[in-house]
């Protein structure tokens, strides 16, 4: 294609033709999500999908970030900035970048992403990117995670936007340094493979689709598609109440400056005349010497994907939407963009979880009837990475992450909490690990998981309940590294709804005795030794005397929460009844009368 044909007059996009080209894009990314899926060599990506994919096009605009999770897609623009910022000109047919550096637009350095420009009749039009959290980066210590390190310098392995291909053939010096730096060198080449295989997908699909439809039309719809869902928005934003709060929830603390709580503070304003949705973030503490300082990209994805879940599931999930929200973020920031070499490993989880949840809280105070109350906060100890010496396989080195029960759903206006949400990076997009292909893939035993009772937050609508899980070592030593939280600061319930019980994990010795771990764990289970994890919940929305009793005998029958807590939470007495739970009508009646609302 000619330059004098691209500047020709822009084609026209009927409504028919905007649908069809937004579904080939989305079965597109689900193209790259399946490519991903089937080959990823990690069982953290071939069982439990911790990985997104995505495309933008030459302009940078996201197309569709429905398809991943939400803390790995909310700002994935960033990364082909990222590659255009120090690449310019020298950006060629073939080439694929590697980045995992939370200073050049990355989330944290465990989520390793790639990057390929997309050319159309030689003209760079798109770009194509996966991202997939990886069982090892090459830390110190066996993990995915650090919450505990000073700086960048006790971090693992970091690929600051390098080009990893030229000419479609990889950069082999740049692998051999991953290989080099990594403790299981062949896991992870083939989950670069399966990185790979997900962004040339894209690349092919998006080349024939242009054949197809015509690389102007193509372009025309993209940029019409955007200015529909800024459309969007703006009706929706503009269907909100006036408001501005400011509110300062409260993190687990491991740093003596703040013995009381790491305080996260953000201000919401909603300015329905203007159709915009700010978030100010610069009123938090400086860079921590921990793990957990957030990343621009992490800010970013909590405040976007934060604001669309309120302004409903009809507005696309694209950069046209995000142009109506102003998120502002300090510079050297905890909660915020970080000033080097401020350690950022702990990104996706921790204080993010905290920010999501904070975000949507606040929409809940300023508008009736919509938000969520806290979810989960941090990883609970049934979502370790595990490492050692398989002696299954000879003593074959294993170092990888499982997700399980990881759940503890918010509460929502109008519905109980999602029981598998997990927690707002990942809202429900994660898959649970399976018990039996977790004992095959790592010498563990998981001996329980289940519903923890009286878990979730209580309230009109309750939150969903926490895990109760217990690994088991077999065959030899195993490593456990947490990053944990909501040890001292559960999440919180709004418009009167409670909180959730805290997260607990232990240690059970030989004898039986239990040792408290805490929320940073790396710990050493021997055979016969037991790992106890107890998750939180989510918080509950409204008032608990509002619930229906019928929904609270329910819960007590399924065993979700007991019969004290049914008495005390919601003021509804149940008996046993010829081995029936019923509901004893007058003792409710009576609880009810005497007991004072809770507090909005």
């Amino acid at each position: 294609m000619s330059a004098e044909a691209h500047d020709t007059e822009t084609p026209k996009v009927d409504l028919f033709t905007m649908v069809v080209l937004r579904r080939r894009f989305e079965a597109i990314i689900r193209e790259m999500v399946n490519a991903l899926f089937k080959s990823g060599r990690s069982g953290v990506l071939n069982t439990a999908m911790d990985f997104s994919c995505s495309v933008t096009d030459a302009k940078f605009q996201s197309i569709s970030v429905a398809l991943g999770l939400p803390v790995h897609v909310g700002a994935i623009d960033l990364i082909p900035r990222a590659v255009a910022a120090k690449y310019g000109d020298d950006i060629h047919p073939g080439d694929c970048f590697a980045n995992n550096s939370g200073y050049l637009g990355n989330t944290h350095c465990a989520d390793f992403t790639l990057c390929a420009p997309v050319f159309v009749a030689g003209r760079l039009a798109f770009y194509t990117v996966s991202r997939a959290h990886l069982g090892d980066i090459g830390f110190p210590t066996p993990t995915t995670y650090s919450p505990l390190s000073r700086d960048v310098y006790e971090e693992g392995l970091m690929l600051p936007c390098v080009r990893v291909q030229r000419g479609y053939a990889d950069q082999s010096d740049v692998l051999d340094i991953c290989r080099a730096n990594i403790r299981a060198p062949e896991q992870f080449y083939g989950d670069y493979l399966a990185c790979l295989a997900a962004v040339r997908t894209g690349e092919r699909r998006i080349t024939e689709l242009c054949e197809k439809y015509g690389a102007e039309l193509v372009e025309a719809f993209l940029d019409e598609y955007q200015d529909y869902a800024e459309r969007m928005a703006v009706d929706a934003i503009r269907r909100l109440p006036a408001g501005r709060l400011t509110r300062t929830m409260t993190y687990d603390s491991e740093f003596g400056d703040y013995a009381d709580g790491i305080p996260i503070t953000a201000t919401l304003e909603i300015d329905p005349e203007a159709a915009r949705i700010g978030i100010d973030l610069r009123d938090n503490i400086d860079n921590l010497p921990l793990g957990i300082n957030m990343t621009e990209a992490t800010v970013l994805a909590c405040c976007r994907i934060g604001t669309l879940n309120i302004l409903g599931p009809d507005i696309p999930r694209c950069a046209g939407a995000f142009r109506r929200i102003d998120a502002r973020l300090g510079e050297g920031k905890a909660v915020g963009k970080p000033a080097f070499p401020a350690a950022t490993s702990t990104a996706t989880t921790n204080l993010c979880h905290a920010l999501g949840s904070h975000i949507q809280a606040l929409f809940a105070e300023l508008v009736e009837g919509a938000g969520t109350a806290y979810g989960s906060i941090g990883l609970p100890g049934s979502c370790p990475v595990v490492s050692g010496n398989d002696t299954r396989h000879g003593g074959r080195p294993f170092v990888n992450q499982i997700l399980m029960g990881y759940w503890g759903g918010p509460a929502v206006a109008g519905h109980d909490g999602w029981l598998t949400y997990g927690s707002s990076s990942s809202q429900g997009m994660l898959w649970q690990s399976s018990v039996e292909v977790a004992e095959q893939q790592q010498p563990i035993l998981v001996e329980a998981l289940a519903i923890r009772e009286d878990s979730g937050g209580a309230g009109r609508w309750e939150g969903a309940p926490g895990s109760r899980t217990t690994f088991r070592a077999r065959g030899g030593p195993v490593r456990f590294a947490i990053n944990a939280a909501a040890h001292d600061h559960p999440p919180q319930g709004v418009r009167g709804g409670r909180a959730s019980a805290p997260t607990r994990i232990w240690k059970e010795g030989h004898n039986g005795a239990r040792t408290d771990l805490g929320i940073s764990i790396d710990v050493t289970l021997e055979p016969g030794e037991r790992l106890i994890s107890e998750a939180c919940g989510g918080g509950g929305y409204g008032d608990p005397l509002e619930r229906d009793p019928a929904r609270v005998l329910d819960r007590v029958r399924e065993g979700w929460i007991t019969r004290a807590r049914a008495r005390d939470a919601y003021g509804i007495e149940i008996v046993e009844q010829d081995s029936v739970l019923e509901i004893d009508t007058k003792a409710t009646d009576k609880l009810r009368r005497e007991r004072p609302p809770a507090e909005a």
